[in-house]
């Protein structure tokens, strides 16, 4: 399954060369546990080809029948992917009999990728995942709010989770998080390598030693509002080749 996972990056670059790469397994290092009913809102999905699953990136509900996801985790897919097999409410993706947990499997042309999406320049890295039916919604379950329209979210505190590495080299089923920082459009762009055009639509957050690497793409960056509920401002979209510790992680920004 690596093999396929490798050959979707692969085609996906073969024509765009930048120092900066969005990955389908992007993942967590440094980060810590998650309970469950920590980030009800929280999915991960494999996609089947040739009658194999693999397990490809992370993505936020946000309404009853739709999955927030990045674009380049779908990009490149089409006519290969059979299906796509969500998990929700899932802290343990190895667990099946875990509380709370859910399959739902969906065709694979039940998604949409954004009109305006561009791989070479990572810019509108978002898409959706249609469902056939209404999820349930209850403790394990819950949607994310949406933010409001144009709003900057510059130096907040937020949370990125999702499944994966996290040393660099070992994977994990349990789900992981870490707190980061958002920082301004002006100091990202002061921040970046020089020879890469900056986009408002990204949203970076502060260099710190937790860092989102290979299988959290298309997954969220939430902000906390009072009242306990989270709202979605970022999608895990890219960040320095490597994953090394300290330095911009890219989001696409959701407003």
């Amino acid at each position: 399954h690596r093999r396929w996972q490798l050959l979707l990056v692969a085609v996906l670059f073969c024509l765009c060369h930048v120092e900066s790469k969005p990955s389908q397994v992007e993942r967590i290092i440094n980060g810590q546990n998650a309970r469950p009913k920590q980030f009800p809102y929280q999915v991960i999905y494999d996609i089947e080809i040739n009658k194999h699953w693999i397990t490809m990136c992370g993505g936020t509900i946000i309404g009853k029948r739709t999955i927030l996801t990045a674009a380049h985790c779908l990009d490149g897919t089409r006519g290969e992917m059979q299906r796509i097999k969500i998990y929700l409410g899932a802290v343990d993706k190895s667990n099946n009999t875990e509380t709370g947990q859910q399959i739902v499997i969906v065709e694979a042309g039940s998604y949409v990728i954004h009109e305006e999406w561009d791989l070479c320049e990572i810019i509108n890295d978002i898409a959706l995942i249609k469902l056939p039916t209404d999820l349930e919604f209850n403790q394990y379950i819950q949607p994310a709010k949406l933010p409001e329209p144009k709003s900057l979210h510059a130096d907040t505190n937020a949370i990125v989770s999702g499944w994966g590495l996290v040393n660099g080299h070992t994977s994990t089923q349990h789900l992981q998080y870490a707190s980061v920082k958002t920082i301004s459009n002006k100091l990202c762009e002061s921040l970046k390598d020089s020879n890469k055009k900056f986009y408002s639509h990204w949203l970076c957050v502060a260099p710190n030693k937790s860092v989102t690497c290979f299988g959290d793409s298309g997954g969220p960056l939430v902000e906390k509002n009072p009242d306990g509920s989270s709202t979605v401002i970022g999608i895990v979209s890219f960040g320095v080749e490597g994953c090394p510790i300290n330095t911009l992680r890219f989001f696409t920004r959701v407003s």
